[in-house]
């Protein structure tokens, strides 16, 4: 575990070693006005969001249209879904999905801007709220799969979230009221 004076601090917030990537106020924000507890996947959702980092080469990005529209996008764009699996050394998958399917040309915007923030970095740092870990056979082979509600990605170049402005207002004082709204589409 990351021995760093904000994982002290916030001790909850993170569950693996932050690489340096992560700031008090990334952890800080999870853990502002919330009774925090640690990590147990026996509680399913608890409305709590983590930090997990991993190696850059054990993170895959998948975008999977749909084939389907709908008229709440003026039947312009298929829908898809865009999901991040990071695999640890044991073989454990924890799958990061986002809150909602999105138009498929917004989306891919989105997997290019992950992409910048990962390509040449060591580690990559996910945040989401756990769904629940369910078995996973992959070549006969049975591992867990981990199902998280995925909400930023970080890296030492920057961040992305789910929620527009989310990664800025992780920056600012936690003293300081925000209205955040959901960002469906990611438009920036």
């Amino acid at each position: 575990m990351n021995t760093s004076t904000p994982s002290k601090k916030y001790p909850y917030s993170l569950l693996t070693p932050d690489y340096g990537i992560l700031s008090e106020n990334d952890l800080a924000a999870y853990a502002y006005g919330i009774k925090q507890h640690p990590f147990n996947e026996r509680n399913g959702i608890d409305g709590h969001n983590y930090w997990q980092c991993f190696p850059r080469d054990r993170i895959s990005v998948t975008l999977e249209d749909q084939g389907f529209s709908t008229e709440d996008v003026g039947w312009k764009d298929t829908l898809s879904e865009l999901i991040i699996e990071a695999r640890t050394d044991s073989g454990v998958i924890h799958r990061y999905e986002l809150r909602a399917l999105g138009m498929f040309h917004l989306y891919e915007k989105e997997l290019h801007q992950w992409h910048k923030l990962m390509k040449g970095e060591k580690y990559v740092c996910l945040s989401g709220n756990f769904v629940a870990v369910t078995p996973r056979t992959i070549n006969g082979r049975t591992i867990s799969e981990y199902g998280w509600i995925f909400d930023k990605i970080k890296t030492k170049k920057g961040c992305s979230s789910y929620w527009w402005n989310s990664c800025a207002l992780s920056e600012i004082s936690e003293t300081k009221s925000h209205s955040v709204f959901p960002l469906h589409g990611l438009v920036r």
